[in-house]
């Protein structure tokens, strides 16, 4: 983190851009805010500053119910990093911690528990198990709020042990009974959560939403007036999500979940921030690339330009194979795809690994790339999501016969969360010729970069 006068500052200053880099404890008052909350400015004696909500809440503090810290969207610095300490905050809040404890986390990380500890005292605050319990408390909030669950599903849904830990564990977050938080449930259906997810803006939802369209998969994914749609596969169930945005509602997704199981709830969070590439960091992002003459007024041209993520990843890495082949991927779905409703799954790693790929039209040697990539998911050689190690994950990748240079890209940027990734494509390189730019000016963003390049690549193609 800064040094404390520029974090004062930043406070001081009550600028939204600084939500979810830190938060603003006060001693005086016990409890911590976002450094945008309206509330007066603390006396600098008073003020601890936290990189994170869960160091706060350890440390002794309890979130602020007026601008309420936890619904920021999370740190941007977490999301791009591919570091340990980045890994096992991505897993954390998937929920790592609730489903294998501490040490699973620690296996998974492939380090002792004793060093994760200690790597993530030393760089936010706090150790596993309080983050966790953190994550606990607002995965908990989110299903009071939105839901009409009674408490004691809520208790054990956000995976508390029992009703009297949930209560004494919301008293501690919130300084408040779970009841007080609860208002009336948005309008659903069936069961269905509605929840808004908070981004930093601008976010041009046109072509976000049009670029998923272009490579829905029919069966798993549809985009209609304005909303996307798909099935989720998660660690203890299925689900159905709809995302959509709302012109009245700047800086807010509204998104609908039908869950098999609620303790999947943090999981379909995750998955749905990083689909819409919800915890980018637009001002940031667009204040490096504009640094470069070239690129700056393609950027203002459309700020905020997201990177889209995958929601599974081998899914990822079959549409990196079978891009040229969309039929293909249909095929693969229809045949091997879980029915969920009146919609399919994407197909599991091991029902790929042992799929009759002929059968839906895919024969040689792009047929036995897809083959190794998923039988090495299945059998926990490979990691495809943003908690994996990007180096080891692109090492196992390139060993694979099939995967090229284009495809790794393909994975990396939206498999794996890496923000600085320049696929090698024809008409991007084209591109580059015509704009006379050099990428490597535009790291650590060159995975936005290219998502500016490619825009006026196929501008420059209609050009008369």
């Amino acid at each position: 983190m800064d040094d404390f006068e520029t974090l004062y500052r930043a406070m001081a200053s009550r600028d939204v851009r600084f939500d979810g880099r830190f938060v603003v404890a006060v001693t005086s008052t016990g409890v911590y805010c976002r450094p945008s909350c309206p509330s007066r400015t603390p006396l600098a004696r008073n003020v601890r500053f936290f990189a994170l909500s869960g160091a706060a809440e350890a440390a002794g503090f309890r979130a602020c119910r007026r601008c309420r810290p936890d619904a920021a969207p999370a740190s941007p610095e977490w999301r791009v990093r591919g570091d340990l300490v980045a890994r096992a905050l991505r897993l954390i809040a998937d929920g790592a911690v609730d489903r294998d404890g501490v040490a699973g986390l620690a296996r998974r990380l492939s380090v002792s528990e004793r060093h994760l500890h200690r790597q993530l005292l030393a760089e936010v605050g706090a150790g596993p198990q309080a983050l966790a319990v953190t994550r606990r408390a607002q995965v908990a909030r989110m299903l009071v709020e939105s839901s009409a669950l009674p408490m004691s599903d809520v208790a054990f849904a956000a995976g508390y042990a029992s009703v009297r830990q949930f209560n004494a564990g919301m008293r501690v977050a919130y300084g408040c009974a779970p009841s007080a938080l609860r208002r009336r449930p948005a309008d659903g259906a069936g069961g269905a959560l509605t929840l808004r997810l908070r981004y930093r803006e601008p976010l041009p939802t046109g072509p976000l939403l049009a670029w998923l369209a272009e490579r829905a998969v029919p069966g798993v994914e549809s985009v209609r007036a304005g909303r996307y749609e798909r099935t989720l596969r998660l660690p203890r169930g299925h689900a159905l999500v709809g995302i959509g945005f709302e012109p009245d509602r700047p800086g807010e997704a509204l998104v609908r979940l039908s869950l098999a199981d609620v303790r999947d709830l943090a999981a379909a969070v995750e998955r749905c921030r990083e689909i819409l590439d919800l915890d980018a960091d637009p001002a940031t992002i667009a204040a490096d690339l504009s640094a470069d003459p070239v690129l700056a007024p393609l950027v203002a041209r459309a700020p905020g330009l997201r990177v889209p993520g995958c929601a599974d990843g081998v899914e990822g890495a079959a549409r990196a194979v079978l891009r040229r082949h969309p039929h293909a991927l249909v095929r693969l779905v229809e045949r091997y795809g879980e029915r969920f409703g009146d919609r399919r799954l994407f197909p599991t790693p091991d029902a790929l690994a042992r799929a009759d790929l002929g059968a839906v039209g895919l024969t040689g040697p792009r047929a036995d790339t897809l083959r190794a990539v998923a039988a090495a998911v299945a059998d926990g050689a490979l990691v495809l999501d943003r908690t994996a190690d990007r180096a080891d994950t692109l090492a196992t990748l390139r060993a694979i016969p099939g995967i090229g240079p284009s495809r790794l890209a393909y994975v990396a940027r939206h498999a794996l969360g890496d923000p600085d990734v320049f696929p090698p494509d024809p008409l991007l390189r084209k591109a580059v010729r015509r704009l006379g730019a050099d990428p490597d000016r535009w790291r650590p963003w060159r995975s936005y970069a290219a998502g500016y390049v490619h825009g006026f690549a196929v501008a420059d193609r209609h050009r008369p």
